[in-house]
């Protein structure tokens, strides 16, 4: 008797042992796919995202050979730099003509991308506000932010886009991409940035934005 209860002990374990690794097994298969799901979900996107930049590269060929707007890939980031003597006059935050004519084809392209998002920067050179104009720009602050959401506004109104995939932000004059001290540094700082991404890479760029440089509003679809 006791052997036999011995005996179906056994067996019982050995049942147990076999269902235990088909289940590891089928654990293991489903990560697999999991893992190759994520695969190919980060392969179309990046392919997408190549196909976007392609099609902006050729909208933007001419301009970008008039020095009016630069396009550069940041791993899964696009950024697009207006130049700012071209999209504005002095100590204006009114989009020129050929402002409008830039994000025109911008927007013409990254329309038929409705799953990215885009950040809206506004930037300024170091020199004060002169005295006639302090009483709209109290400072470089309120002039580059005023700069950054007259783009979000012309996009959102002259384009009827919607306004959840945008978002502005002012830095003023705290990051200068060339020297102050010369007339083409101070151009080069007068700009508007666009950034286009994913809604994942996006918050990843702003979270580290705010980290880095604190900036005077950041405002969504306003």
């Amino acid at each position: 008797m006791n052997r036999t209860i011995f005996m179906l002990v056994v067996v019982a374990a050995l049942a147990s042992a076999g269902c235990s690794k088909k289940e590891l097994i089928a654990q293991k298969d489903a990560q697999i796919l999991d893992l190759q799901e994520d695969v190919a979900a980060l392969q179309a996107e990046v392919a997408e995202q190549k196909r976007m930049n392609d099609q902006l590269d050729r909208e933007l060929a001419s301009l970008q050979d008039e020095k009016q707007v630069w396009l550069v890939e940041k791993g899964s980031l696009t950024q697009i730099t207006l130049d700012g003597a071209a999209a504005f006059a002095t100590a204006s935050a009114e989009l020129t003509s050929d402002g409008k004519e830039a994000i025109d084809r911008i927007w013409g392209v990254v329309r038929q991308y409705p799953d990215r998002r885009v950040l809206i920067e506004g930037h300024a050179d170091n020199r004060p506000i002169s005295p006639g104009y302090r009483w709209k720009y109290a400072s470089n602050w309120e002039l580059s932010s005023a700069r950054a959401h007259a783009v979000l506004h012309y996009i959102v109104n002259g384009h009827n886009a919607d306004a959840s995939r945008l978002a502005a932000v002012a830095y003023g004059e705290n990051e200068p991409v060339a020297d102050n001290g010369t007339p083409e540094g101070l151009a080069q700082n007068r700009r508007v940035v666009i950034t286009i991404g994913t809604a994942k890479a996006m918050q990843d760029l702003i979270s580290r934005r705010e980290s880095e440089t604190p900036s005077l509003e950041n405002a969504g679809g306003r």
